[in-house]
This record gives structure tokens, sequence and C-alpha cells, in this order.
């Protein structure tokens, strides 16, 4: 027991475990240093991916509200003419399709279909007052892009966008109206269809509506987002942060996701990787930095502890020999040079002292008793409590009282 708790607290095992300490420490140190530059690093090239994204969507819609204004202008004049005069200009107009895959309509001041194009049966005298695009170019004149729903006459999800229409003094006479039907083949496929990672994806989102627009997966369309308080990133997102996070989904699956904003719209474009795929390269650095630890571990160990066993003998074999020698003034061996060697040159020097004050006191006690021995009167001395310590003949046959 007492030759294992000195092997603990010995010096070696304690230099050993703080080098091996230092070490583990500096692994996990750079291995924390390592994940943190690593998640920067992805979610500004993921951050950059969803920007080229949002980018690219801002200036199709850009584009789309150009040519609805445009059109704007050149239908106003017809809608003097009555409502055949206003189809027959948007029959003139086929590359409008190109452009709305759902439809164009051109709606009065009551927010009522006159003219559409492609025509669908039943469509026009249909009220669009309660679209909100709509309502918003004849309410109050803005041009806007609205919240995805399932059209009226399309059945399918659809957003919608709309431009007011004016006569020459400004004065509201109507609305143009179009809608991109996101269950066919459409502008937006083009950009959410590109491959991100093995597992990611790419996604519009409404942020006012917590809706998405489209995805990667065409069955999130139109799918609702979870509500405010369940994902912290999601909240943040439809906020307006634009940059990177890292989240929990809804299904339990961690997620490195980046966001960036749509202003023309609204909207923001966001691209998402499941951590597990996104830190692949970075565990596997880890699990070679750990074996790499290990084994320098190992080989830092026992070469720390031979060296030290070493470097130490000589101090070791001095105590053991001070032990031994308790009762000599015997010099110790020096066996090196060095630190060590001084230190037992410095316990010689100690013992020599020692040696002469030794030899000094018992030559002075010898002296002692001598004068003591050869004083005619009675001497007695005591301490300090009244006890004696000495006492010469004279005394011992004075007082009766032997020296034992």
């Amino acid at each position: 027991m007492k030759t294992s708790l000195l092997t603990r607290h010995s010096l070696k095992t304690r230099i050993t475990l703080a080098t091996l300490a230092s070490l583990w420490s500096l692994s996990f140190y750079a291995s924390r240093m390592l994940h943190q530059d690593m998640e920067r690093q992805l979610g500004e090239q993921q951050f950059s991916t969803a920007s080229l994204i949002a980018d690219m969507v801002n200036r199709e819609l850009e584009a789309r509200f150009k040519a609805l204004a445009l059109v704007a202008g050149l239908v106003a004049p017809a809608m003097q003419d009555g409502p055949a005069a206003v189809q027959a200009f948007l029959e003139q107009r086929p590359d409008l399709q190109y452009l709305f895959n759902g439809a164009v309509a051109v709606h009065d001041l009551d927010g009522t279909i006159i003219a559409d194009f492609p025509v669908l049966a039943g469509r026009r005298g249909l009220n669009y007052m309660d679209i909100d695009v709509i309502a918003a170019a004849l309410k109050e004149g803005r041009s806007s892009v609205g919240k995805p729903i399932i059209g009226k006459t399309l059945k399918s999800p659809v957003f919608g966008m709309a431009v007011p229409i004016r006569d020459v003094d400004g004065k509201i006479i109507g609305a143009l109206g179009s809608g991109i039907n996101l269950g066919i083949p459409n502008f937006l496929d083009q950009i959410t269809q590109g491959r991100y990672g093995k597992s990611g994806y790419l996604i519009l989102v409404a942020a006012q509506h917590r809706l998405v627009i489209t995805a990667s997966d065409q069955r999130r369309v139109i799918e609702s987002l979870p509500g405010p308080d369940i994902i912290p990133l999601l909240d943040r997102f439809v906020s307006g942060y634009e940059g990177s996070g890292i989240a929990i989904n809804p299904v339990g699956v961690g997620i490195l996701a980046s966001a960036k904003g749509i202003p023309i719209a609204g909207w923001y474009a966001s691209a998402v990787l499941p951590i597990a795929e996104a830190f692949a390269p970075v565990r596997e650095m880890q699990q070679r930095m750990w074996l790499a630890t290990l084994l320098l571990t190992l080989l830092a160990g026992g070469l720390s502890w031979w060296v030290l066993k070493r470097q130490l003998a000589p101090l070791l074999d001095a105590a053991r020999a001070l032990t031994i020698q308790a009762d000599s003034s015997q010099r110790l061996p020096v066996a090196r040079n060095d630190e060590i060697g001084q230190l037992i040159g410095g316990f010689n020097t100690l013992l020599e002292t020692l040696g002469k004050r030794e030899s000094a006191l018992q030559e002075s006690e010898e002296s002692l008793a001598i004068t003591l021995n050869s004083i005619g009167d009675a001497v007695i001395a005591t301490d300090i409590d009244g006890r004696v310590t000495r006492m010469n003949p004279t005394a011992e046959r004075l007082t009766g009282w032997s020296l034992a």
C-alpha cells in the first residue's frame, strides 16, 4: 500500500500524467476549433448557394413584373373599348404564357375577370377581390406577389402576381393579374431542382405565410412550416435573418441551413444539408486525430516515464543512501554534473556542516563537564520549570542527590 501511494505521488507519475493531460487537452481544443472552423466555412459556402438562388429568383420575378407593367400600360386603352377588345389584345400576346404558365387575366375595378389568356371555360366573370394581389393592385395601386394557394379554376397550387392598370391620368381602372402554376413545370423548377449534396435540398419559402413555395422535393409545394417557437432558426429566417445556423427539423434530424431573402416577394431561399452529411469530413478527421492522440499518448507516456526514471535515478539513489546512512556523515556519490548532481552536492555540503557542528557541540559538552567537575563549590542547573538538568560532584555530596 505504501509503495502504491509512493508510486502514485511520485514526480515521475505526476509529470507523466501532466504531460498526457496537456496532450489530450490540446487535442480536444484542436478538435473543437476544427469543428467550429468547418461549421463556419460550410455555412459560408451554403449561404453563397442560397444567395445565388435568391438572386436568380429575384431577377426572374423582376422580369415578370416589368412584363406585366408593360402590358398593363398597353392594355389600358383597350379597356375603354370593352371586354372584347381587351380579350383580343391578350390573345395577341402569346409570349405572356411563356412567362406565366398559369394564366394572365384582366380584372375590372370590382375584381371581376373580363378577359383571360389562355381562355379557360368558367374563369371569365369570376371575382378575385378576395385574392391578396388583386386587392392590393385595385385598392392600394401596389404591385405584389401573392400567397401560394390552390387556384380557383386551375385546382393546382399557384401563386399570383398583379399590377394596377391606370389610365392616362394615373387613375386605377383595373388590374392585370397572372398566375404561376406550381403543379406543372415552371421557371422556379430550373432553380430548385438542382442537386444539393447527397441528401440536402433547396427550398423557397413565403416567409410571411410560413409556406413552402417550391422545393427540390415537389411533394412539399405549399407545405405549411411549423409555427412560432418550435424551430428557433426558422423563426429567425422568417423574421428576416440572412445567414446560417444549425437546427433540428420536425422529424428530429439535425440540419445545417442557410437563408437569403428575396426582397421583391418577401420570400427567402434556403439551402439545407443534414449535419450527418455536412460534418462527415470533420468527423473522419476527428477520428483520425483521436487515434493519433491515442498512439502519441502511449508513446509520450512510455518515453516520459523512461526519461524521468533515468534522470531521477541518481536522486532516488541519494534518497535511499540518506535513509541508510542516517547516522553517518559519509558523502553521497555524485553520478552526474547536472542539476541533480548539484542537489546531491548540496546534500554533501549540508552533511559536512552538520558533522562539524556535531563535533563542536560534543567538544563543548566535554569542556563544560570538565569545568563543572573541577569547581569546588556546588553547581546545580535547572530549566525554566525548575527541573535539575546538571549538577557537579560537590553538589551531589552536599545535597545527597545523585545525578541520575
